[in-house]
């Protein structure tokens, strides 16, 4: 899971990315309302911790602008406002969860848990499907319909089959891809994007599905996934 932080604090936000990323978690911030609206329109993000009292556009803006942009991305509050007033307005804008300052941290990985888990629906929708290939989010396995073969994937491989399935028959820029898989401070190369698709090549092949991830040639790839 893909989180992002967009808070203006510095220490609470990098004390967030640290907490986070040593739960398994990838995490990028934003110091203001612009730069995390931003980000949040990138589709990058599978879950956004939104500050309230932000400079340019604060949380509030934030999550009206997302929500009128379509953007359904799971969203939790994070303000020292704890009024009612404030909490029916976030809710009202679409939040999925509010959090009052200080918290513990113990209590935001629940929530955030909690939220996952409410997106992520009954256990038969842990599958994600394309075409005749299925991913399991839960154990990270691949598999296809028409074969009595699966796979377990490593992390890496998850997370860029994972971003892949979540956009089939759509051209993902190999920038795109290493900003989803390894974030956006990480070193890694656009070469590592053309490794990790032959490894999950491989691992098609394997299970005998008829979905293909094909090169756009100065692009990046696209997942084919007819049926």
């Amino acid at each position: 899971m893909k989180i992002l932080i967009v808070e203006d604090e510095e220490g609470l936000r990098e004390a967030l990315i640290r907490t986070l990323t040593g739960e398994g978690y990838l995490a990028d911030g934003a110091a203001d309302g612009d730069e995390g609206y931003q980000l949040i329109c990138t589709g990058l993000y599978d879950l956004v911790l939104l500050d309230i009292m932000l400079p340019v556009y604060d949380g509030l803006e934030v999550l009206r602008r997302i929500r009128k942009q379509g953007f359904r991305v799971p969203v939790i509050m994070l303000t020292a406002r704890s009024t009612l007033e404030d909490k029916v307005g976030g809710m009202d804008l679409g939040a999925d969860d509010y959090l009052t300052k200080p918290f513990a941290m113990p209590e935001l990985l629940a929530r955030i848990r909690m939220v996952s888990r409410r997106g992520a629906g009954s256990a038969a929708d842990s599958r994600l499907k394309a075409g005749d290939l299925y991913l399991d989010t839960q154990t990270y396995t691949l598999s296809s319909a028409s074969g009595s073969r699966s796979v377990r994937l490593g992390a890496k491989e998850y997370q860029l089959m994972e971003y892949l399935m979540r956009n089939p028959d759509r051209v993902l820029s190999r920038e795109q891809i290493t900003q989803r898989v390894w974030g956006y401070d990480a070193d890694a190369e656009y070469n590592n994007v053309d490794v990790y698709v032959s490894f999950l090549r491989k691992k098609m092949k394997f299970v005998q599905t008829g979905a293909r991830i094909t090169a756009v040639r100065g692009v990046g790839y696209e997942l084919e996934a007819e049926e």
